[in-house]
């Protein structure tokens, strides 16, 4: 895994991090207490400052950068 440095505001953490729990922009919303369009907007920013075209992508590079932590041991095809 490469650490990148985190480009991410802490509001923008926040809304990763429910991301990655599975919560779609309405959960998000009601979880923190935000209207959708604005929680819509936050996961616009976090892929356009990530580059990726959707959020399975926006993870992927978050997880690959060092951004997210991973919960799991990943192991290389082949390995035990």
């Amino acid at each position: 895994m490469r650490h990148r440095p985190d480009p991410f505001s802490s509001r923008e953490r926040e809304i990763l991090n429910l991301l990655a729990a599975g919560m779609s922009d309405k959960q998000v919303a009601r979880a923190l207490g935000i209207s959708d369009q604005t929680a819509r907007k936050h996961r616009a920013h976090l892929l356009g400052k990530t580059g990726s075209p959707n959020i399975c992508a926006l993870l992927h590079t978050a997880v690959l950068s060092g951004w997210l932590p991973v919960p799991f041991h990943v192991t290389e095809p082949g390995s035990p």
